[in-house]
């Protein structure tokens, strides 16, 4: 089975992709992860790619494609996790013979909010967030914020993603295999909605 996850920035796509992978056995790939795998390993390439990174930029379709492809090539159950994210990258894998695509729909006020409150905390890589998931008092002072996660970067993101990345939705729509979940109410909530469409899918 091949699952395709979309939803703006701060939609929760990688919370619902990890708990898919756990109850499914699919294995999860991100692009946002593989293209920050990159970044820390200052290739070329990963050099580029955080100049776009940085700047709430999208990082162009021949990068992203051709590293997605290497990645999943003869694997046959997964979920791509925030890709394609422009239709050109949608109509370059058309080969894979993607089988559902789902869209977790969140307000712009809601992600910026969710952003916003991230923090990073740079001994152990956890990610906690202010006001959903606050983090033990003792390592308050240490935790960090992303710059791609402050809230000029974040509408740079969503303006990007409005313009770019939305009409993906549009082109898996009139390709009937499109289904949308509200991803505003809790993470549970929403991940218990997503893992009913993949069941109903798979009892068809």
């Amino acid at each position: 089975m091949k699952i395709i996850l979309l939803g703006p920035p701060g939609a929760g796509k990688g919370t619902v992709a990890e708990q898919l992978q756990h109850d499914f056995g699919l294995l999860q790939v991100s692009a946002g992860e593989l293209l920050r795998e990159e970044v820390s390993k200052n290739t070329s390439l990963g050099k580029d790619i955080k100049q776009y990174m940085e700047k709430g930029e999208l990082v162009p379709d021949e990068f992203v494609t051709q590293m997605m492809k290497l990645h999943i090539q003869d694997k046959e159950n997964y979920i791509l996790d925030g890709f394609p994210r422009s239709v050109p990258q949608a109509k370059d894998i058309e080969d894979l013979n993607v089988n559902l695509v789902i869209y977790i729909d969140v307000p712009d006020d809601v992600v910026v909010e969710r952003f916003a409150g991230r923090r990073i905390d740079p001994e152990t890589g956890n990610t906690y967030h202010l006001k959903y998931v606050p983090p033990p008092e003792e390592i308050k002072d240490r935790l960090t914020q992303r710059k791609d996660d402050k809230p000029e970067v974040i509408k740079e993101r969503l303006r990007i993603y409005h313009s770019i990345t939305k009409p993906v939705r549009d082109y898996y729509k009139k390709k009937d295999l499109l289904k949308t979940v509200n991803g505003a109410p809790p993470p549970k909530e929403v991940y218990e909605e997503v893992k009913k469409v993949v069941e109903e899918f798979l009892s068809k």
